[in-house]
């Protein structure tokens, strides 16, 4: 990129620990580790200017470093995750310590390794929408179309639709959208003032619902290694 550009960093958290997987983030995808995966999808985009794994897991520093990407060692205080908006402060804290060597930055991107069937140009799509202004940030989406329930007290109750009145899905007003952890974008002012990766004005990038698996339990990993097998 010329150097009157806009800077947009990638930044990919990938701690050692898990709960759900042991060593989530390092497990085999296509022959390859997760983590490594999401920082050569970084590395394809168009729009991306640096990528950054912040870790404080030896195997994925020395993982990643291999595959050309910058590696920050995230203090203790990022070790684990259990607090509200860990990876919202993570990122600012991450984007303060870059820009004490490197520059400011405009516009940061956030891509968890357990989302390995992201496109690229679902990346550099939800970038532009920032870069001109058409969003303060950006995230991605998958349409569903699923009844939802609560269950709570033994009893099961709908929570967006009325059985009385069921109509055949494709024609009922209350299809959702879902979050699906694939991709961030925000300007970096926004999340340096606000602690948080979304603003108000935000933008979507929309997802096929197959390529929107996140890995988050062993089943997740068990159907995402076969779903990018076929792609």
């Amino acid at each position: 990129m010329m150097n009157n550009e806009p800077t947009v960093l990638a930044i990919i958290p990938a701690r050692g620990g898990s709960r759900g997987i042991p060593r989530k983030n390092l497990q085999l995808v296509g022959g390859k580790p997760l983590v490594v995966l999401a920082a050569e999808q970084g590395q394809r985009s168009k729009q991306i200017t640096k990528v950054v794994v912040s870790t404080e897991d030896e195997e994925i520093r020395t993982l990643t470093e291999k595959a050309g990407v910058l590696v920050m060692d995230r203090p203790e205080a990022f070790h684990h995750d259990n607090s509200i908006q860990e990876v919202d402060r993570l990122l600012v804290w991450t984007v303060k310590e870059y820009e004490k060597e490197h520059g400011r930055v405009d516009i940061v991107v956030l891509l968890y390794p357990t989302a390995p069937l992201r496109n690229v140009e679902s990346i550099d799509e939800g970038i532009e929408l920032v870069l001109k202004d058409e969003a303060d940030s950006v995230l991605s989406i998958y349409e569903d179309s699923s009844y939802l329930w609560r269950v709570e007290g033994g009893r099961a109750s709908p929570t967006n639709y009325d059985p009385k009145t069921r109509g055949p899905r494709q024609k009922e007003e209350w299809n959702q959208w879902v979050e699906n952890k694939a991709i961030y974008v925000v300007k970096r002012d926004l999340l340096v003032e606000t602690g948080c990766r979304l603003g108000e004005r935000i933008g979507y990038v929309e997802m096929r619902k197959i390529d929107s698996v996140d890995v988050d339990s062993p089943e997740d990993l068990e159907l995402v290694r076969m779903l990018y097998d076929l792609k």
